[in-house]
């Protein structure tokens, strides 16, 4: 009876099963609901910008020199040096042509021209006397004769001593004076003082492209916050500005007719037109800036703004609340900024950021 029951309850299951599946009900969790996306508003855009105005626009190029004298003259001892006793000027003395600059130590020698004198003198009484006795011919050529060997070792001694004083060569002021000790062994050749012409200052440059200094070119030195006028008047290249005549006596160079064993010269020379700078300036630097060209009241932008697209030269402008490119054209441009020929009016907005 109950192995009966069994068998009815699992049949009456396996029926309910059948039915379910075939009415399509499942049991399974609910779809979740699919959420429109949210709604973002963009920000609005913005720009940092510069106003196009109108300035002056000058190329140039600065450079600093030292001032110098185109008329200068070292002076050293000759013969055999010697132990500097006394030096007599310092920089930036004015000296005259023939003063003395500085002496070196003779130690016994005033003692040996003395006595040298003195033995020419003996000799010359000896030959007096010779021809007062009448005394042969012979004897008196040998007096003769010993008279001029001793002359000449005496006007060696007088050599000596006077390499032993160095004088001034020229008149003008000291720009160099040794600055060593006395009692310093002094070799002959080595510059003691430099006397320099103040009257005829120059600045020399050492430009690394010295083709844009030609000769005659104008140009400005700047020294103690003073102005001064100069014009170049020598280069490396001998290259002289159009239409400029070079006056006779300039020593200009010419580097297609160097002789032999001459060195060109490695630096630009710049004279001072008018008024020069003190003397005291000799051996100082001076600023030049030399002008290569220039525009005044033109449109004038910063090159850091212009962009390269396509082979095109292009800024960015803000027009109508928007960006825009536009292509310009550029005129005289300097190492920051860039004369604008075409593209651009006074008062446009350039997209800096």
């Amino acid at each position: 009876m109950q192995k009966h029951n069994l068998k009815k309850f699992a049949a009456a299951a396996a029926a309910a099963a059948i039915a379910l599946s075939s009415s399509g009900c499942v049991f399974l969790p609910d779809e979740e609901e699919v959420l429109p996306p949210p709604v973002v508003n963009a920000s609005e855009v913005t720009y940092t910008t510069l106003t196009v105005t109108r300035k002056d626009l000058t190329k140039q190029l600065s450079l600093s020199g030292t001032i110098d004298s185109l008329s200068k003259w070292d002076l050293s001892f000759s013969g055999n040096g010697g132990n500097l006793k006394k030096l007599y000027v310092h920089a930036g003395d004015v000296v005259e042509e023939g003063d003395l600059i500085a002496e070196l130590e003779t130690y016994d020698l005033d003692y040996e021209i003395e006595k040298q004198e003195l033995y020419v003198r003996r000799a010359e009484l000896t030959l007096e006397i010779s021809i007062e006795q009448e005394a042969s011919q012979a004897e008196i050529d040998k007096n003769e004769l010993e008279i001029q060997l001793l002359q000449n070792e005496l006007d060696k001694l007088y050599e000596q001593k006077d390499s032993s004083k160095l004088y001034a060569s020229n008149s003008g002021t000291v720009s160099y004076a040794y600055n060593g000790r006395v009692g310093d062994w002094i070799n002959p050749g080595v510059t003691i003082a430099t006397v320099v012409d103040t009257s005829d200052l120059f600045i020399k440059l050492y430009p690394d492209d010295d083709t844009q200094y030609k000769i005659g070119r104008d140009i400005t030195v700047k020294y103690n916050d003073v102005i001064y006028d100069g014009i170049i008047s020598n280069n490396p290249t001998g290259e002289i500005m159009d239409g400029f005549t070079v006056p006779d006596d300039w020593d200009v160079f010419d580097p297609e007719n160097i002789e032999e064993g001459e060195a060109p010269i490695d630096y630009v020379e710049v004279k001072f037109v008018g008024e020069a700078p003190p003397s005291e300036s000799l051996g100082n630097l001076g600023d030049t800036v030399l002008v290569l060209d220039r525009r005044e009241n033109v449109i004038v932008i910063s090159n850091n703004v212009i962009k390269t697209v396509n082979d095109r030269k292009v800024v960015y402008l803000f027009k109508n609340n928007r960006k825009v490119e536009q292509e310009i054209e550029i005129g005289l441009q300097t190492g920051s900024e860039s004369e604008i020929i075409s593209g651009l009016e006074e008062g446009d907005l350039i997209i800096i950021r």
